[in-house]
């Protein structure tokens, strides 16, 4: 251990008391005075001459930092040696996990810790040094969180940075010690390590470990003017033997997606915490199973007690916040969509959208904001059947955009384990390390609100006895089943109710067509069906309530809400086990097991016409209620978000190693807008003049460019 002395009395006391009490046993510490002119160096000194690892020495005149530390390297021979300013303060354990980024690999040449005050390995605040610590907090605060988030990646260096060194004694005995070229200082370091490099050595961080530095201090006593002609001249000696150094520096500065970048990441989200924030542009004023979900686990990460993050929400311009049922309250920030539309960098450490992205746009926009993106993908529905798209080529495209948006997620959260099979089979592959199941909780069902006055909805509402059908009339939701099984329950079973159709017709793949076409076919049938469209949430609420049976015979589902509902409310519930349903809902329920109308009709008999057998199957569904819950789900989403981020951001290098498409290529390229609206922009821009045409052709040109350079980017 050397520590170089020239003046800056107080500073040398903390350094010493610090060294000697977080340094091991039977290490010695030698402290070279560089003749110091202020008397009280010496005399401060000399009360640690009782510790025998303490040595002290001092130089007859003064010459400077680079002759002090020669004279040390060449009197610890052959033994390793750590040069330390006379203004750090260390942690303890610091001379451990130096030594063992020194010895991760034969090849390293030099080690560097993290300091406040350090050019490139300066945290919290990337490449910018100051002299306090975040918060108020002690050295020892500051490195105990350093080094419990620290992934010891050992990343490296152009340089080693002068304020803490370790140096290996091999490199030391293949390149030689400082050049007296840079004497008195400044540039030593920087020579070192750029001959270590050319010698076959590297130069690291030690990214488990923070040293405070002061700073600011080195030739204080010659003035500024000597200071700054001292290092003028040896940065041009550094750019005239080492070209490449100057430009290697501030690749490093700026790279976002290295080690280093990483490492410094890492330090800052524990030292600052992170920024989440959940993209809620989905919201608006009417609530669908998207909206609620959004909304529910929004307000479960809030109050969940392991989370540590400043948690913001973004809306879409113009949606109330009473829209947001109190979650505004919970959250440190909302964001306004706008606000973020110019955003030339990530505000946001990592941001999760909990529902699928419908466009390119959307998806360049989320790359943008976030340092890392997840992405919930609820199911396939879409995905595999083309009728819900209003033409094909409309299905492709979305097709293709699913599978950049997995691809291009830092982060994939998955519905149920059946989704997460249908991702493997439709060919959307997210590794292991990239992808959650998180199932959505239930358990804001049980205070889902008082239901309608009957009287209110009276002119509207069915009465009972009547089986309920809830959701859009999508064709995997099977109405026509529904409708197929009422006539044998009539035909067979004597039933006088309604099957009652709530919910919003579909602009693309519904099966009202089919409806209508079977109805003409059998007209009795209309006397037995009611179907009400869209209903507000109270109307919802009666009807779950009132209802004889929920009928839930879908085909397709990413998780299947509706029975939960229905238990919630009281009501028992008749679903398939189809996809995910059978996963959810469990082994103890009644479920159709076929789509064969009679044998459902038998069953949906069954359930309305025995109150006891009814009641069991109401308990085992409420029973399931209690696996499925927000604040398991929060906790499994968070652990979710700690993982994604001690990962790399991901950048993206194609769908499984495929190029992208020239069409969604384009779309990225312009920011999200389609081929055909770029070649429109330059037709008007042929319009408008030739200087305007020639600038926005510039601009697109630049871009395209910078996509060569780096793509998905």
């Amino acid at each position: 251990m050397v520590v170089p002395v020239f003046n800056a009395c107080e500073d040398v006391v903390k350094c010493v008391e610090s060294l000697l009490a977080n340094t091991p046993p039977g290490v010695p510490i030698l402290v070279l005075d560089d003749a110091s002119t202020d008397a009280r160096v010496p005399a401060a000194l000399e009360k640690f001459s009782i510790d025998k690892r303490f040595k002290f020495g001092r130089k007859l005149t003064n010459s400077g930092f680079v002759d002090t530390v020669n004279l040390a390297f060449a009197w610890c021979a052959p033994r390793d040696v750590v040069v330390v300013n006379s203004d750090v303060v260390v942690p303890p354990a610091w001379l451990e996990r130096l030594r063992a980024a020194a010895y991760y690999r034969s090849t390293v040449a030099t080690v560097t810790p993290f300091t406040n005050h350090g050019t490139i390995v300066s945290v919290p605040y990337r490449n910018r040094p100051t002299n306090e610590l975040v918060g108020g907090s002690t050295v020892e605060e500051v490195d105990a969180l350093v080094r419990q988030s620290s992934l010891r990646l050992y990343p490296i260096l152009p340089t080693a940075v002068g304020h803490c060194i370790y140096f290996k004694r091999t490199a030391l005995d293949a390149v030689g010690y400082f050049d007296a070229a840079f004497s008195p200082g400044y540039g030593e370091e920087v020579d070192f390590s750029q001959r270590a490099i050319l010698a076959g050595f590297s130069n690291v961080l030690a990214d488990d470990l923070f040293v405070y530095h002061k700073g600011a201090s080195s030739f204080g006593s010659q003035g500024r003017d000597f200071k700054r002609r001292i290092q003028t001249e040896h940065h041009k000696l550094i750019y005239k033997r080492y070209p490449w150094y100057v430009a290697w520096v501030r690749r490093v500065e700026a790279d976002a997606q290295g080690t280093l970048a990483w490492a410094i990441e890492r330090a800052q989200l524990a030292l600052l915490g992170c920024r989440i924030a959940v993209d809620a542009t989905c919201l608006s004023k009417a609530y669908t199973g998207t909206q609620i979900g959004t909304l529910e686990l929004i307000r479960a990460l809030a109050t969940n007690p392991g989370l540590k993050a400043h948690m913001s929400v973004i809306i879409r311009d113009g949606v109330p916040r009473d829209a947001l049922l109190g979650v505004d309250q919970l959250v440190d920030e909302i964001v306004l969509l706008s606000d973020l539309q110019d955003a030339k960098e990530a505000r946001f450490d990592l941001v999760h959208r909990p529902f699928q992205v419908r466009s390119v746009k959307e998806l360049v926009f989320l790359k943008k904001i976030a340092r890392r993106l997840i992405i919930s993908q609820l199911d396939f529905i879409a995905f595999s059947n083309p009728s819900y798209a209003a033409h094909p080529q409309n299905w492709e495209q979305y097709r293709r955009l699913t599978r950049l948006a997995l691809d291009i997620a830092d982060g994939v959260v998955l519905n149920s384990q059946d989704v997460a099979k249908d991702a493997v089979q439709q060919g959307t592959y997210v590794d292991d390390q990239r992808f959650r199941v998180v199932s959505p909780g239930v358990d804001h069902l049980l205070d889902s609100g008082p239901a309608a006055a009957t009287e209110e909805v009276s002119d509207r509402l069915p009465q009972p006895p009547f089986i309920l059908m809830l959701g859009t009339d999508f064709r995997h939701k099977n109405r026509l089943y529904a409708l197929a099984l009422v006539q044998v329950l009539v035909r067979k079973h004597g039933w006088n109710g309604k099957l009652v159709f709530a919910g919003p017709h579909a602009a693309w793949g519904g099966s009202a067509d089919d409806e209508a076409s079977l109805l003409a076919r059998n007209p009795d049938l209309k006397n037995y069906l009611s179907t009400l469209g869209v209903v507000s949430q109270a109307e919802k609420r009666w009807l779950l309530e009132n209802a004889s049976l929920v009928l839930y015979p879908s085909t397709y589902e990413g998780f299947g809400l509706v029975p939960f509902e229905a238990a919630a409310a009281g009501t028992p519930p008749l679903a398939t086990r189809a996809a995910s349903l059978g996963e959810v809902l469990g082994d103890d329920v009644i479920s159709l097991d076929s789509f064969n109308p009679e044998q459902g009709a038998d069953v949906v008999w069954s359930l309305i016409s025995d109150p006891d057998l009814a009641a069991r199957q109401l308990s085992a569904v409420q029973a399931r209620m209690s696996t499925f819950t927000w604040a398991a789900a929060a906790t499994k989403t968070w652990d979710f978000y700690e993982q994604i981020l001690s990962q790399p951001p991901r950048v993206w290098a194609g769908s499984m190693g495929q190029p992208l498409d020239r069409e969604l290529r384009e779309m990225l390229l312009f920011g999200g807008k389609s081929v055909s609206a770029w070649r429109r922009r330059l037709a008007w821009a042929s319009y408008v003049g030739l200087v305007e045409g020639i600038g926005s052709l510039y601009r697109e040109i630049r871009q395209y460019i910078h996509w060569l350079i780096h793509p998905g980017r």
